[in-house]
């Protein structure tokens, strides 16, 4: 029962293979198959014209081996020259006996391979060849030329239906295949674009922490170096924001790594982790650097940490942390100003520093800069809202709308 069904199975590869895995057959598999389908063929041919010798000349049976003969072997060219071969193997049947075997490999392989228009103009070429040779060699067998006719025209339509089967199956399993590419395509894709943003989340926080707190710790570094006028309990206290500053640096790295680590208590990059109530303590931090800030808060009416509006509350606290940033950075001696304002679903957050003199240059132009505000317009992106900087007169503008929850 087992080597039935093994053979089962070998037959059904064999017939219902689709293109692509009979291309990936050896030469040798594929000249043993040949063989093996010229073989039934002339076996097939053999018998028909055994039936059929009696009353038939020497010269007529060689005439009928020799045709039979160049129809077999054109089954070589089978799956190269489909239609050629099946119009010479229909052709030959219907004066050859021996080339019946051969006509119907033809058949078989041009429905499977053939237009299903082309596929029925051989069909009936085959019926009417199977008409012509009983008028050739009448009682063949001893059968009459109905009988002859009905049964040749069975046989013929059973091998196009099954080419047909066959090629549907092929037809069917090729498509299923492309479809799997293309579903193994898209995987990829979408692999490549989550690994691509997760490379901007990691890179939007990590600049996040660390570009507020270095360039905190590069200010007060930059008053100790280049101020000779300060009194020892001012370089004191300038040393003991220093100190502040870069612990709370690395704690906030060592919080980002863990993360990125293991996930430590469930923690993700994208549990948004600071709001709106953090923003009066981070206005006092950067004052304690000397800078001249002033604040305006969304005022007493406006509800902060509702769930729906903890990611707008993430992204407003960073466009400030990094308006803050680089007023620092590229105007330390300029007043900013930080309005933060809830109005009609919408929350605006308007970070101005006030150039002295000439207007500076955008920060996003300056060589190695401008990551921060790229990633702010990704931020403000993600939560659906909008994000722009402009320099108005002497003002350099960081402007973010963003939708809000009332």
């Amino acid at each position: 029962m087992a080597r039935v069904i093994g053979m089962s199975q070998r037959w059904h590869v064999l017939t219902y293979a689709s293109t692509g895995a009979a291309a990936g057959r050896s030469a040798r598999q594929q000249r043993l198959i040949d063989l093996a389908l010229a073989g039934c063929a002339a076996g097939f041919g053999a018998l028909i014209l055994v039936s059929s010798v009696d009353g038939r000349s020497t010269a007529g049976l060689a005439t009928d081996v020799l045709i039979g003969a160049v129809a077999c072997a054109a089954l070589y060219l089978r799956r190269t020259a489909v239609l050629p071969v099946a119009i010479l193997g229909v052709a030959a049947s219907a004066v050859a006996a021996s080339a019946a075997g051969a006509a119907l490999v033809a058949l078989f392989t041009a429905a499977i391979r053939l237009p299903r228009r082309a596929v029925a103009v051989l069909t009936v070429a085959a019926v009417l060849a199977t008409g012509i040779f009983p008028l050739i060699v009448p009682d063949a067998g001893g059968y009459s030329y109905s009988t002859q006719l009905l049964l040749g025209s069975l046989i013929n339509l059973g091998v196009v239906g099954w080419g047909l089967m066959v090629g549907a199956q092929r037809n069917y399993l090729r498509t299923v295949l492309q479809h799997t590419k293309d579903l193994e395509l898209r995987q990829h894709l979408l692999a490549a674009n989550a690994r691509d943003q997760e490379r901007r989340r990691i890179a939007r926080e990590m600049h996040d922490v660390l570009a507020h707190r270095l360039s905190l710790l590069s200010v007060q570094a930059g008053a100790l170096e280049f101020r000779s006028d300060l009194s020892p309990d001012k370089t004191r206290q300038i040393a003991g924001v220093i100190r502040q500053t870069t612990h709370q640096a690395l704690n906030e790295l060592q919080e980002v790594i863990g993360i990125l680590r293991d996930g430590t208590d469930g923690a993700t990059l994208l549990t948004p982790a600071v709001g709106l109530d953090d923003l009066a303590p981070l206005i006092d931090e950067v004052r304690l650097g000397g800078s001249d800030i002033r604040f305006e808060p969304p005022g007493d009416g406006v509800r902060t940490g509702l769930p729906e509006n903890l990611a707008v509350e993430a992204t407003a606290y960073r466009i400030v942390q990094e308006g803050l940033t680089n007023a620092r950075k590229h105007a330390p001696d300029s007043p900013v100003r930080v309005l933060v304002r809830a109005r009609a679903a919408e929350l605006v957050v308007t970070v101005s520093t006030f150039l002295r003199g000439e207007p500076a240059a955008v920060p996003a132009a300056i060589p190695g800069g401008g990551t921060g505000l790229r990633g702010l317009g990704e931020r403000a992106s993600l939560v659906g809202g909008d994000f722009s900087v402009e320099t108005v007169g002497n003002q350099f503008v960081i402007i973010g709308r963003l939708p809000w929850t009332l």
